[in-house]
C-alpha cells in the first residue's frame, strides 16, 4: 500500500503517477508491465517509485483496490429497492458499468486486463480473492430474491450463483464475437473498452437477461 510520501504528493502529481500506472497494468500483463516505462513516462527518479511503494506487488495491488473501488462508488448508486424487477436492477447495474468505462476509462481496461487476461503466478491469488467477492455478492442477491419469490427456491443458491457469475462474464465475450468490439485494440489507442457501442452493448445485455429471466424466475 502507498506510502506516506505517495499520500503527501500534491493531488495533480498523485494523479498523473496513478494514471500513467493504471495505463501500464492496463496495455501489459502484470509480469510484462515495466516500473522503467511508468518512470520514463513520467519523468522522474527511479528512486522515487520506492518512495511511494514497496515494490511492484505492492504497486499492483494498490491499483487494483483503487480501481475496484471507483467501480463500487458508482455501482452502489444503484438501488435494488428503486426497482421493482430484480432484472430491470440488474441491467441497471450494467448500464452503470458502461457509464463506469466511458468515464474512467483506465480503471475499467486496469479491471478487464486484471479479469480476462491476467495469468501470472504473482498475482493469481488476488485474482482469486476478486472472483470470491463477486460471488459472495450474487449469493446476497440471490437469497434476497428468494426470500421475495422472484428466483425458483427449487434451484439451490450455488447454481444460481455460478449461473449469474459465468453469464455476466460471458457479456464481453459475447460482445468480441457477435459485434467485433476489439477491447484489446481499443486500449492500445487509448478508448475506452466499449468505445461508442453503448447501444449494442445494452441490446446484447437486453437479449441475455431476457434468457436468464426466464431460466430462474418462477413466474415464467
Amino acid at each position: 500500500m502507498p506510502t506516506e510520501t505517495f499520500n503527501n504528493l500534491p493531488t495533480e502529481k498523485r494523479e498523473r503517477f496513478i494514471e500513467e500506472s493504471l495505463k501500464e497494468f492496463a496495455i501489459h500483463n502484470y509480469d510484462s508491465a515495466s516500473i522503467n516505462r511508468i518512470i520514463k513516462n513520467l519523468g522522474i527518479a527511479r528512486g522515487s517509485v520506492y518512495q511511494y511503494f514497496t515494490d511492484k506487488p505492492d504497486l499492483w495491488l494498490f491499483l487494483k483496490e483503487y480501481a475496484e473501488n471507483e467501480k463500487a462508488i458508482m455501482i452502489r448508486s444503484v438501488k435494488r429497492e428503486e426497482f421493482t424487477s430484480f432484472w430491470d436492477y440488474y441491467k441497471a447495474l450494467y448500464e452503470k458499468g458502461i457509464d463506469f468505462d466511458l468515464e474512467q476509462p483506465l480503471c475499467s481496461q486496469f479491471l478487464y486486463r486484471m479479469g480476462f487476461k491476467e495469468n501470472s503466478a504473482t498475482v493469481l491469488p488476488h485474482l482469486r480473492s476478486w472472483e470470491s467477492k463477486a460471488k459472495s455478492m450474487f449469493s446476497m442477491l440471490v437469497e434476497h430474491e428468494k426470500s421475495h419469490g422472484e428466483f425458483d427456491r427449487e434451484i439451490s443458491t450455488d447454481i444460481m450463483v455460478h449461473y449469474l457469475f459465468t453469464m455476466s462474464r460471458s457479456i464481453a465475450d459475447l460482445l468480441q464475437s457477435k459485434y467485433q468490439i476489439d477491447f484489446d485494440e481499443n486500449i492500445k489507442l487509448g478508448k475506452p473498452l466499449f468505445a461508442n457501442n453503448k447501444e449494442k452493448l445494452l441490446k446484447a445485455v437486453s437479449e441475455l437477461i431476457l434468457l436468464m429471466e426466464k431460466s430462474l424466475n418462477p413466474k415464467i
